[in-house]
């Protein structure tokens, strides 16, 4: 268990550099053209997740089709839009809006999943919501496109967990992972086209540190489960936000202030508390799971 433990918390250090690389970018690249270099590696890399009986037919040969297309465009959708927010926003910022994740997990599955949700989680998303206006304070300060970016690759990763909650165990890990890898990569391939410029030597050694992240962490992660449950290892994602707050200041020179502190704050608690939450649920008591446990993650951020 331990070791499974130790090695998510690894898992999400690399998930948390590659977003700071993909930072160090900046706005030379679009952010399409950042994703789609970030994925094709991993993608070409992706049969060593492959168990025995499986095949590459795998990525598209799906039980459930028409929820793994909409997991698929859900996930694919959140990691260009946080390239969008890592680039124009603090870094601890961003990643404390992408964390936002869990508490629209547990609204969208009040409408989706028909799940009731008792007073303490709701109190808990309040919180949340609370946090981010803080965080943002529209009306005091300028409301940023990467502000707007990172809250709707929240709920994109919200969608993803939905859908992948509504799987089930009816796929293959190989396709879930996979298949995020290969949509991913079309997706903003086709996207990138219009702002395609060729990258200069210094954006190539990024965006292939990038690609090498991306891959290593979800290597790590799946490692991890091996060694514990997902649902135990799963609130090693909130360590990024400690990562984020380090890598802005010491690399970025980015320091929140006060209040921004107390945001980012507000937005990982109400998170660690729905997850703690879920697992004393899922132990046993009455109130329904929400699902919020997190299943193997696609790169960047986080979120799935």
């Amino acid at each position: 268990m331990i070791k499974g433990i130790v090695l998510a918390f690894l898992a999400f250090a690399v998930f948390a550099w590659g977003d700071a690389v993909v930072k160090a970018i900046g706005h030379d690249l679009d952010p399409f053209e950042v994703t789609f270099f970030g994925y094709l590696i991993p993608l070409m890399l992706s049969p060593v997740f492959m168990k025995p009986g499986d095949k590459i037919q795998d990525l598209v040969r799906w039980k459930r089709p028409w929820l793994m297309t909409l997991r698929v465009f859900f996930i694919s959708i959140t990691t260009p839009l946080s390239v969008m927010a890592f680039t124009s926003l603090p870094f601890a910022e961003a990643f404390a809006l992408l964390f936002l994740m869990p508490s629209l997990v547990t609204v969208l599955s009040i409408f989706v999943l028909k799940e009731k949700v008792r007073w303490r989680r709701g109190l808990a998303v309040c919180a949340a919501f609370i946090g981010v206006l803080i965080i943002v304070r529209p009306g005091f300060k300028e409301l940023q496109p990467g502000h707007l970016a990172a809250i709707a690759g929240a709920l994109c990763a919200a969608g993803g967990v939905i859908m992948g909650r509504m799987i089930g165990t009816t796929e293959k890990r190989y396709a879930l992972i996979g298949s995020v890898f290969l949509g991913t990569t079309v997706i903003a391939g086709i996207l990138m086209i219009p702002g395609f410029s060729w990258p200069n030597l210094n954006q190539w050694i990024l965006l292939l540190a990038f690609a090498a992240t991306a891959f290593v962490a979800q290597a790590l992660f799946i490692v991890a489960t091996t060694y514990a449950p997902a649902d135990r290892i799963g609130a090693a994602q909130y360590s990024q936000i400690l990562w984020a707050l380090a890598i802005g200041a010491l690399f970025f020179n980015e320091w929140p202030d006060a209040l921004a502190l107390v945001g980012i704050a507000i937005v990982v608690g109400a998170g660690l508390f729905i997850f703690a939450r879920e697992q004393t649920l899922k132990k046993g008591t009455s109130e329904p799971l929400a699902a919020i446990v997190p299943e193997p993650k696609s790169p960047t951020p986080a979120v799935d």
